[in-house]
């Protein structure tokens, strides 16, 4: 029995024990190294499709396109989600518990509903694209066409995101954040150089963005697969012996909350997505680029939220209530001033921020409008998303998914009264203040002012 603990020991990274600001940044900081480079490489992308022009294409169609297409992968990416947090999760709990087997049971049950989904997701952005781009009732030939390209070789490598981000979520389970750092910082860096290859060098725009994007995803799938040929790796992958209905069930009833969340929010943005269209492809254009500068807000939220859900999550299954608490106070000392200061930057620097990818006297006026609109509420995200982590660590995921759904749902009614793009930006502004104002009020009572007696409940219940 000594054995099998030193052995699981090993394979993750211990959150029950120790300085709690250290072993949240342990986690935290190798996240928000691969949020950095993942809005460095959107960033990029932006930066390169917004020059098309120099091959002799429309640099407002191109973005306008990729931003249309952008909306089914971010559906597909609730797909993954509903995987990965319920993998994620369980296998932090677990590894508070120092439970090896039951570490190896979730990856595998999780990685056979990740290939199924990768599929269905495949069959549908191939060959049901134009259905999808349809969605949006553009009337420029050039945005339709470029568009489906981009589906269509997405799509088609659906694979290697699904399956690369179930392995991701098993070493965030296991607070090993920085081997997941590693390996999609080097896929990610590799986009960043094969895209101005691809996109200029051999003339194909926006279809060399997507051919850039699977060839990185292709190498980073291919990393975890020789890790896990290897001793190191994380869990044992042998189907045959741990697949079973009963953890299947479990993932998904844990996970659905916030994949249903993530798809609802997406098919919300369609619908918002839809209105911007009207307004033409400028307005496509800020949206896309508009959303990329937010990076500066999610990558430390997406950090944090990874951070907590597994500290918690470790702690939950460790009965370290007051330690749970205790983390949740040292994340918010640190994520409110820093909120604060995205929210004046944003402000005041909305338009030479926005003139660094397009500058022109109609894009970017409108750029900078959104920039100010959206900078008010750039805290309320931080705080959503991080606590939407500690209510995942918890294995509370219908909580935090009903408060964004509920939400986002805000902004349809919101963005029809609008008679402007601006007005539109209001709304997604203004859902995004009361999502993360009401998700802290409802978390400050339902764990800090919870009886003793329900506390315990809850510790028996994860045990």
């Amino acid at each position: 029995m000594k054995r099998v603990r030193r052995q699981t020991m090993k394979k993750k990274i211990d959150l029950t024990t120790g300085s709690i600001l250290k072993k949240l940044l342990i986690v935290a900081i190798p996240t928000l190294l691969t949020s950095i480079v993942q809005m460095t490489y959107n960033l990029t992308d932006m930066f390169w499709v917004a020059r098309v022009d120099q091959i002799g294409f429309e640099p407002v169609e191109a973005v306008a396109a990729i931003g249309t297409a952008g909306f089914l992968p971010w559906f597909g990416f609730g797909l993954i989600i509903l995987v990965r947090v319920g993998t994620s999760v369980y296998v932090s709990q677990s590894a508070g518990r120092n439970d090896r087997e039951s570490v190896y049971r979730y990856a595998n049950n999780g990685l056979l509903i990740m290939v199924i989904l990768a599929l269905l997701f495949t069959i549908y952005g191939r060959y049901f694209n134009h259905h999808f781009v349809g969605l949006f009732r553009i009337e420029n030939e050039n945005v339709i066409a470029f568009s489906q390209n981009y589906l269509r070789i997405v799509s088609t490598f659906a694979i290697f995101l699904f399956a690369s981000n179930l392995f991701n979520g098993v070493y965030d389970g296991l607070g090993k954040t920085i081997n997941t750092f590693y390996i999609m910082a080097s896929g990610l860096v590799i986009n960043m150089i094969l895209d101005p290859i691809f996109i200029l060098g051999l003339g194909y725009g926006v279809e060399g963005a997507a051919y850039a994007t699977v060839i990185a995803q292709g190498v980073v799938f291919l990393t975890y697969v020789v890790i896990y040929m290897t001793p190191k790796r994380p869990a044992l992958i042998h189907p045959l012996k741990y697949i079973n209905m009963k953890t299947i069930k479990e993932i998904f009833t844990l996970g659905l909350p916030v994949g249903l969340q993530s798809m609802t929010m997406t098919a919300i943005s369609i619908a918002v997505g839809i209105m911007v269209a009207s307004f033409g492809p400028v307005a496509m254009t800020v949206s896309r680029i508009g959303s990329q500068i937010e990076a500066l807000s999610w990558m430390v939220a997406s950090g944090f939220q990874v951070a907590l859900s597994a500290f918690v999550g470790q702690n939950l299954g460790a009965g370290q209530i007051e330690r749970i608490k205790a983390g949740y106070k040292t994340s918010m000392k640190l994520l409110v001033p820093y909120g604060l200061a995205i929210n004046f930057i944003l402000f005041i620097f909305a338009e030479p921020l926005f003139a660094l990818f397009i500058n022109d006297p109609v894009t970017t006026p409108a750029g900078a409008t959104y920039l100010r609109i959206i900078s008010l509420s750039q805290l309320f995200m931080i705080l959503e998303l991080t606590t939407a982590g500690a209510f995942n660590g918890l294995g509370k995921t219908m909580v935090p998914s009903a408060i964004g759904v509920v939400g986002n749902a805000l902004r349809i009614p919101f963005a029809y009264a609008a008679i402007s793009m601006a007005g539109i930006w209001w709304a997604v502004s203004l859902s995004s203040i009361f999502k993360g104002t009401l998700m802290v009020i409802v978390f400050v009572f339902y764990f800090y002012y919870l009886r003793p007696k329900r506390t315990q409940t809850l510790v028996l219940e994860k045990s």
